[in-house]
């Protein structure tokens, strides 16, 4: 009996052995990951702070007083039929998921072709109007509230601003062309700042969550939050 129980520790020993071997020697196998150097735009803790609180006292209040019509001169410089909604907070924060930026991602690669360079992502701020859909039947997820739209950008005609763009079968033909977001955007501000349905129409913003937009290229609806309470 104790020749086989010997015999059994002895194997069990060579097995253990053999594991710790290969876990050391496999881990040791593998490459280290690569350093990445950090991005210049990094900033510190306590910059971002300072950001945050700027914005809490030189934009977010003014934008919170004229939601609830609690000035009557920034009423009248702001020209806006909305009514006055008491309980309305500004937005501070939006949330983008891992999954989104990759799919994006992945997507503009997908329907942008070789000969358009993509240099970028350009964020533009908006506001969501007061109302339950956009003039196309699309749910407006979050009335009053800002957001902003994203799209990819490239250079063009020699500048060196970097435009955003999108695609649109303007002629019916089934042949996309590219658009310029800075185009259609200013061309369809009139001196009152009411959009021109015209223009502002063909611009085609979408939800990239949902997957409707043909051939766009612009997403929102990205996830605005207010502070947490």
């Amino acid at each position: 009996m104790d020749k086989k129980t010997n015999l059994i520790s002895y194997l069990i020993v060579i097995i253990l052995t053999a594991i710790i071997t290969y876990l050391i020697v496999g881990n040791c196998d593998k490459p280290d990951p690569p350093i990445v150097d950090q991005p210049k735009e990094i900033i510190s803790l306590d910059d971002a702070i300072e950001l945050y609180d700027t914005y809490t006292e030189n934009r977010s209040c003014v934008i919170e007083v004229f939601e609830k019509k609690t000035d009557s001169i920034l009423t009248t410089l702001c020209r806006s039929d909305r009514k006055p909604d008491p309980e309305f907070i500004p937005s501070r924060s939006f949330f983008l998921t891992k999954e989104f930026l990759n799919q994006y991602l992945a997507y503009i690669n997908q329907v942008t072709p070789d000969t358009v360079n993509v240099t970028g992502y350009r964020l533009y701020i908006g506001n969501y109007p007061d109302k339950q859909k956009f003039v196309s039947g699309k749910p407006i997820p979050d009335p009053r509230r800002n957001t902003f739209f994203m799209a990819p950008t490239t250079l063009s005609d020699g500048s060196d601003l970097h435009r955003g763009f999108t695609f649109m079968d303007k002629n019916g033909d089934g042949i996309p062309e590219i658009l310029f977001l800075e185009d259609e955007l200013e061309d369809s501000q009139s001196p009152n700042q009411k959009p021109s349905k015209a223009k502002i129409n063909t611009a085609s913003f979408f939800s990239f969550t949902q997957g409707n937009g043909g051939n766009s290229t612009i997403a929102n609806e990205i996830g605005g939050h207010p502070p947490q309470n």
